[in-house]
């Protein structure tokens, strides 16, 4: 019975672009996690936080941090954007175009073809550098394969989610693709103030449109259009202490008691044009781009029964950026890669809050503080990479990037409380530097890869746009990286298993990082981190049924020097003046996950049934250098759940994510300037429901 229904499997050669040149992921000298498309709808992953949940060293927090501010932990490094001051030193790619600003970071995974999560330093192989890791998306491009999908979800908290995606010729050598979801679900945040609508709802709309040329084999040429709009009432964050008032919405999670609306409307918008052409044994790539996002948010930033602090803030950002390759090869021992990348972007922050009227004891009259910032970006890069056959089975890589980014920056804080103080300043500079990457690859005849690489990685100035105090911490210096990793990569029992693991160290200098610190947000350089920490992952076929995915992360990473460590309390217990040895903000030190998929097909049908299980684990971290333990995120495992039926054209599946409804924080800052003590962001509840696909 067991040979009459099992299936034939085997685990298929995943190609990756990571290195922008085309080569196996068990062959690549990088430590890199790949999820492919079929993995993605398989796992039932619709968001950037339920699959950063099965990398390695990689986590995404919650609030208005993770929601609007692309907070995104890679090996331990994170940066807070709160304003257009400073970037982030996660990079996000889309079919190879930077996405630019962390609020882009948020939106539905269309038409996937896979994701490549990069840890460590990146930018010896492309234009923009990025400190921390790269997340390369690389979407479908049509073909001559007509395809057409129909997907429809219902969930509990009445959740919708609508997808189609139609892609094939349409005429001579000419091939297109048209992907389109709508989603939205109601709040599972309960607003107790005045039957108000409950918060955390969504609703949002996303497109994708491609239009491919292939004349011949040497010519590819594909233009590609994307938008976003997005109109939802996030609840940004929930107060758990605060001064003057005892609510009960503070004693439990999924609870507010916001008189003020709270809302994000978001509209993200892109356009690129690739072209490749290839010719004798040189291929030339050149990729054109132009982005823009803009949004309008309010908060309440008390949640609480009365008029005490609301926010109102929009940031607009638009950029452009032109890269251009060419990749070939000196002799049959030799290939290399040379490119120039230039980057232009323009950003804005225009916020207003308002201090509740009982500063002045006139009804109505509410003091105001005013935040109107901006910060132009121009940066041009040239970068290469070369790989050279030293033997059949030995390769040496060398590579490099050099950059110059000019910045120009305004901020203008008008404030009426007094609390804390007005600032006009104009300030510019240019920074430069050059980023190497070194590493030797050997692959042995019985499918195992060793290899060991050193890379460097660079972050340009940033500037304090946010609440300023008196015109202090204006700037912090570049922010530069050194990272080396030796590693293994595995092919194991007869192609059933695929096995990865590496170890590191990273040091950095002049760590740049964003707090929410008593009476202002500060900005402020750490002297010296130190990140060392090992990484697995797996992926195995048992049996004939069974496929098993697993990867394990272990990060120490602290602060190695950190003079004047700002506290984030306005009046703090016993601060430390040095946070030396203290945990890295949002750098949990294990990271666990597990994944298990039953596949069996069912007698005299057509039909498979699917189980598949995955489970995540992600230990304490701190979100405040001076690690307040008020102020950290639990250690939590989460549990999610997939059954069903699939056939050659529809499937069917019941989902349950977070099974065991686990409660945890996942962002959690301090506000005590305005006597907010203690805020905290949640992640999601239990949530459950079903997909039905037809393809077409």
């Amino acid at each position: 019975m067991a040979e009459e229904n099992s299936i034939e499997r085997h685990l298929e050669v995943i190609t990756i672009t990571a290195r922008r040149i085309e080569e196996s992921v068990q062959q690549a000298p990088i430590s890199v996690s790949v999820v492919d498309g079929s993995t993605l709808e398989r796992a039932g992953i619709d968001a950037f936080d339920m699959l950063l949940a099965s990398i390695p060293n990689a986590t995404q927090s919650g609030g208005v941090a993770g929601g609007l501010q692309g907070l995104i932990s890679i090996r331990g490094i994170s940066t807070l954007v709160r304003t257009v001051g400073i970037e982030t030193g996660v990079g996000m790619y889309i079919d190879g175009v930077y996405i630019g600003r962390p609020e882009n970071f948020n939106f539905d995974l269309l038409d996937i073809n896979r994701i490549e999560v990069l840890r460590g330093p990146q930018g010896a192989v492309s234009g923009k550098n990025t400190i921390a890791g790269a997340i390369n998306i690389i979407t479908n491009t049509p073909n001559e394969d007509f395809v057409g999908v129909v997907e429809a979800q219902y969930g509990n908290y009445d959740h919708i989610r609508l997808r189609t995606t139609l892609s094939g010729e349409i005429g001579n050598n000419t091939f297109a693709s048209l992907t389109a979801n709508f989603h939205r679900r109601d709040g599972y945040v309960e607003n107790f103030y005045d039957k108000a609508s409950d918060l955390d709802n969504a609703d949002l709309q996303s497109t994708r449109g491609k239009l491919r040329y292939h004349p011949n084999e040497d010519v590819d040429i594909v233009l590609s259009v994307d938008y976003l709009r997005e109109r939802s009432n996030p609840s940004f964050l929930e107060v758990s202490d605060a001064e003057f008032i005892t609510d009960p919405s503070e004693e439990t999670p999924f609870t507010v008691n916001s008189d003020q609306p709270n809302y994000l409307n978001r509209d993200n918008w892109g356009l690129s044009i690739s072209s490749s052409v290839t010719f004798d044994n040189a291929k030339w790539v050149t990729l054109v781009a132009r982005r823009g996002t803009s949004f309008h948010a309010g908060i309440d930033e008390d949640k609480l029964p009365v008029r005490f602090f609301v926010e109102d803030f929009s940031s607009d950002s638009q950029f452009s950026s032109i890269e251009t390759r060419y990749l070939s090869k000196i002799n049959k021992f030799i290939d290399y890669n040379v490119g120039l990348y230039y980057f232009s972007q323009n950003a804005g922050n225009d916020s207003n809050f308002a201090l509740g009227d009982f500063l002045t004891g006139i009804p109505g009259v509410e003091p105001p503080i005013n935040l109107i910032s901006s910060v132009d970006t121009n940066s041009i890069a040239v970068f290469f990479n070369t790989m050279s056959s030293l033997t059949e089975q030995l390769t040496f890589e060398i590579g490099g990037r050099y950059v110059s980014e000019d910045k120009d920056a305004s901020h203008f804080q008008l404030d009426e409380t007094g609390i804390f103080g007005n600032t006009n300043y104009q300030l510019s500079r240019t920074d430069s530097n050059f980023s190497g990457i070194i590493s030797l690859r050997y692959l042995t005849d019985s499918n195992v890869t060793l290899y060991g690489r050193y890379a460097e990685g660079f972050k340009s100035a940033g500037f304090n746009t946010d609440f300023v105090s008196a015109g202090v911490n204006l700037e912090v210096e570049p922010e530069e990286a050194s990272s080396i990793e030796a590693g293994v990569k595995l092919n194991i029992f007869n192609g059933m298993m695929n096995a990865n693991f590496s170890i590191f160290q990273t040091q950095y200098h002049n760590l740049q990082l964003s707090q929410v610190a008593g009476s202002a947000v500060s900005l402020n350089n750490a002297a010296k981190a130190e990140i060392s920490g090992l990484e697995i992952d797996f992926h195995a076929l048992i049996g004939d049924y069974f496929v098993v995915t697993g990867s394990l992360g272990y990060l120490d990473a602290s602060y190695e020097d950190f003079p004047g460590c700002p506290s984030a309390a306005a009046n703090p217990g016993i601060p430390k003046n040095n946070c030396a040895r203290n945990h890295l903000n949002l750098a949990p030190k294990w990271t666990k996950s597990l994944g298990l998929e039953f596949v069996y097909p069912l007698k005299n049908t057509s039909m498979k049934y699917i189980t598949r299980l995955d489970w995540n684990y992600r230990s304490e971290v701190f979100f405040d250098p001076q690690n307040e333990t008020r102020l950290s995120g639990n250690a939590h495992n989460l549990t999610n759940l997939r059954v069903g039926l699939v056939e050659e054209q529809w499937e069917a599946f019941f989902w349950m994510n977070n099974v065991f409804d686990k409660k945890y924080v996942n962002f959690s800052d301090d506000r005590s300037a305005i006597y907010i003590y203690t805020t905290k962001a949640y992640g999601p509840p239990r949530t459950y429901g079903m997909t039905f696909r037809y393809k077409f």
